[in-house]
């Protein structure tokens, strides 16, 4: 009985064995079809692991810079910005050469964008998303999508502005004109669709 017993787990065992073995070595159009099958049902962490198949057994396939962008597009959609942002710089740091790099930078920054919740909160990542906003139009000048980005770096600096207005009437509140009107000029319209922070701190006795 136990001998019996024994040959039964060994079968399973090498049935099992042979299944996992089946599931690896896959052509790229498998895994493709596997990561749009599973990002259509909405498992993005299976489609992950098809992904790395895809990425680990075909780098050099075409078809790994459409699946690399269906995953990024996939967690935008599912506001998923982080593991977006992953992809995109995949795509980034892959197909870096690519016609298209622009448009990927421009979702990153849109990715980056939507990341942001707490506006009055997230002053930093407003702040690091317009300097990234100012560089894109800096590497992409001509770019058709460099009103799009130069959108998203006003956004974002008004995101702080907005934060500074709220401070200024804080202090106006309280009678501190002074202190008022210098967050009130914090940022300081330059031109151009742009903003530059004034960082010369006033007296000390303004705030006190």
């Amino acid at each position: 009985m136990k001998r019996k017993f024994y040959f039964a787990s060994l079968l399973i065992a090498l049935t099992i064995g042979c299944a996992r073995q089946d599931i690896s070595n896959q052509s790229a159009e498998f895994w493709y079809r596997q990561i749009s099958e599973r990002i259509a049902r909405g498992n993005l962490e299976l489609a992950g692991d098809s992904y790395s198949s895809l990425a680990g057994e075909h780098a050099g396939s075409p078809l790994l810079s459409e699946a690399t962008l269906m995953m990024a597009a996939a967690h935008l959609d599912e506001e998923e910005y982080l593991l977006a942002n992953f992809y995109f710089d995949e795509y980034l740091k892959r197909f870096g050469a690519a016609q298209n790099t622009d448009r990927i930078a421009y979702l990153k920054l849109l990715s980056d964008y939507r990341g942001i919740k707490r506006a009055l909160r997230d002053q930093k990542l407003a702040l690091d998303l317009a300097e990234k906003t100012d560089s894109f139009a800096a590497q992409f000048g001509t770019s058709e999508f460099k009103p799009f980005a130069a959108s998203i770096n006003m956004k974002a600096r008004l995101f702080s502005y907005e934060l500074d207005a709220k401070i200024a009437d804080l202090y106006r509140r309280l009678g501190k004109e002074e202190a008022a009107k210098y967050y009130e000029n914090v940022f300081a319209p330059i031109g151009d669709g742009k903003w530059e922070p004034s960082w010369n701190w006033p007296p000390k006795s303004w705030f006190e």
